[in-house]
Parts: structure tokens; sequence; C-alpha cells
């Protein structure tokens, strides 16, 4: 009975996160959302709910379907190497990716075929198909960490708000990664260790629907580890009457302490107009080309505001996880992906596009550049140029 509860929670957690990735919702962009995870908890949570509901009512015969379900979690290995993959490098569906279906596919009709035609030959068809499976758990298991440990885990950036959504990745990776270890490892185990007949004993389903339990209020309490190493350009896209960087700003309160009486002074003249100060910044960082101006200094955006420097200089000092330094090559890299976007290096070079951003040298800001998307300026162009196609297929 317990079993069969866990498993309806667990399939009810999967359908929520389902809701919640493509339901309506005007500030998410779903194309951001990986569609290998889509798959990945869609079938979960499916495969959940029909094995507690065929333990609550004791249907009996359903031996082809829970077969099928069974042996169609092979070809979801592919689905998380490929997530990985594509949270990487954001390419998207790409028909290449259908190769790594052929194994899983052909295993699976192989497998229902033979317990169809000739079920007499059931135990060694079922030993077969676990050694299989484990070579493919294996195989996957394997490129898995190793893309994961050399371009997830190890990731770094100088600029505080991209290396939060870097630690907010690496997290989640680690715990789906482990997730996916722990569910192999319960798949092999359960039935051939224990029972010694080369079969998965779906009586241990339920340790499994607590591992993905976990995965999914994981998904329900931080969404934006949907959206990959993207979302933060793609939030600086949108501007709305929330912060536009509101990993970068703290409004409810100071990022450090105030331990001086005039910065004190300053904070409880500005408190009532902090939020609508922060969107004035940002609208001059976003809206204007204020901070092409190599020299921009909190002088100029105190002057722009129209308000007192003290103000300007408490607000960055305060309440800003990021020194002015680098809150300018936030924006300045976030003009500069507007401008390859619209074709820039059609006509024009790297290193123009580097001084008219607002950068002092070219160094400084392809270094800014890949630290902040996580990639060159070819590459990121290359994938702009693939979205785009993508947009207008």
């Amino acid at each position: 009975m317990l079993s069969t509860v866990v498993l309806f929670i667990s399939a009810t957690l999967g359908f929520l996160c389902i809701a919640s990735m493509h339901g309506e919702n005007k500030s998410q962009d779903r194309s951001l959302i990986n569609k290998y995870l889509s798959v990945i908890i869609a079938f979960q949570a499916f495969r959940f709910a029909v094995y507690g509901f065929l333990q609550a009512y004791a249907v009996q015969n359903t031996g082809l379907l829970t077969n099928f379900l069974d042996v169609c979690v092979v070809a979801l290995m592919p689905c998380f190497y490929l997530y990985f993959r594509d949270l990487v490098h954001e390419k998207g569906f790409e028909a290449g990716n259908l190769l790594h279906f052929i194994a899983p596919t052909l295993l699976v009709l192989i497998f229902l075929s033979k317990q169809l035609v000739f079920p007499e030959t059931g135990t060694v068809v079922r030993k077969s198909f676990l050694v299989v499976s484990i070579l493919l758990y294996a195989l996957y298991a394997y490129f898995g960490f190793r893309l994961l440990a050399e371009k997830v885990w190890r990731r770094r950036s100088e600029i505080n708000a991209v290396q939060m959504q870097n630690e907010l990745i690496r997290n989640w990776t680690i715990l789906l990664y482990a997730g996916f270890i722990a569910i192999v490892t319960i798949r092999i185990t359960t039935g051939f260790l224990i029972h010694r007949d080369y079969h998965y004993d779906t009586h241990y389903l339920w340790m499994t629907a607590l591992i993905w339990s976990a995965l999914f209020v994981k998904i329900l309490l931080t969404p934006e580890i949907l959206y990959g190493y993207g979302f933060l350009s793609r939030t600086i896209e949108t501007v709305t009457e929330k912060m536009v960087l509101d990993t970068v700003w703290k409004t409810d309160g100071p990022v450090t302490p105030v331990v001086s009486e005039k910065d004190r002074k300053t904070g409880e003249r500005i408190s009532p107009t902090l939020t609508e100060l922060i969107h004035g910044i940002e609208e001059l960082s976003f809206h204007s080309h204020a901070f092409r101006n190599p020299d921009l200094s909190l002088d100029d955006i105190a002057a722009a505001l129209k308000v007192p420097l003290s103000h300007v200089s408490y607000i960055f000092k305060y309440h800003c996880r990021e020194s002015f330094s680098d809150y300018k090559k936030i924006v300045r890299i976030h003009d500069a992906t507007r401008l390859l976007e619209s074709g820039y290096l059609n006509e024009k070079t790297i290193e123009s596009l580097s001084q008219k951003v607002g950068f002092s040298s070219y160094v400084t800001f392809y270094l800014a550049f890949k630290s902040i998307t996580g990639m060159p300026t070819q590459e990121y162009v290359k994938k702009s140029q693939f979205a785009l196609r993508k947009g207008k297929g």
C-alpha cells in the first residue's frame, strides 16, 4: 500500500513539472527548455501513474503493458546524455541525435517480439536483454560523466551573477547524474542479484519513484535550472516591470553590512525609491548607448539619472552583487550579443565590435565575452544563426 502511495505522489509531481515547464506563462521562454528532459519526465510520470493504478486496483493480465514500460526505460539512456550535451552546447534537436536511439529501439523490439512469438525463450531473452542493457547504461554513464566533468562541473566565471548560474546548474547536474546512477543500480540489482531470475523486479519500483520525487521537487522549487546557461542572457533581453538582472541586484537588504554612518543615512534617504533607482540604472543600461563609453563612471550614471553621486555609489556598493566594473562588462557583452545577432560581423570585425561596445582592448572583450556567455564570439554567432533558422522553421 505504501509503495502505491509513493508511486502516485511521484507521478503527480512529475505531471506538475510538465505543467510548469509547458504551461501558459508569459515570463517563460519555453524554447529554452530541453526537449529530452521533457521526454524523460513525462515518461517516468506516466510509468509511475500506470504502476500505481495497477497496484491500487490489483489489475491482472497486464504483462505486455508492464513489459513494454520496463524495457522502454532503456531508450531513456540516450536522453540523459543528449540533455547533458545540449545543456553545454545548446544546439537543439539535430537529425544525428536519432542515431543514439537505434540500438535501444532494436533492443526493445527484439525483446517484445521474442516474448510474444517465442515465450518459451523468456529466460534467455531476459538474460540477454539485461546484459545489453548494462552495457548501454555503462556506456552512457561514462559519456555523461566525461562531458559533465569537463564542460559543466569545472565551469567558472569571474562574474558573480554568471557564477551563481554555473553553480546552480552544476549542483543540479550532479544531483541528476547521481540519481541516474542510483536508478541504474537499483534496476540492475533488483531481480538479478536479489532473486537471480534476470528480470527487473517492479516490487522495488517505489525506490526509483522516491529518487524521481526528489528530482521533481528540485525542478519545482528551482525552475531556472531548466533554462541552461542561456538563462542570464535571455533574461536580460526581456524587460518587464521586474528587475532585469534579478540575480545581480539585492533589494531586500544590503549585500554587506552598512558600517559607515554616512552610508547608513544615505540608505535611509534612498530606501523609498530604491527599486525605482535600480530600474533607472537598468533602463540606462539596456535602452541607451551610455555603456558604450569606455570611460563611463558612476558620475555619468548619476548625471543621467539626475540624482546625487552618493545615491548611485550606495546602490552599487550595498545592493549590487557585482562590482561596477563587472556590471559594465555584463551590459556591454549583452550589447555585443545584440549586435552579433543583427549581423554586425557581416561587414565589421570582432575587434571593431569590442571597441564599439566600450571595451578598451580586444583581449578584455574576448575574456569577458567567453566568461559571461560561456563560448567564444564565433561559436555564439553559429548558435544564434542556428536558433534563428529553427525559429523560422
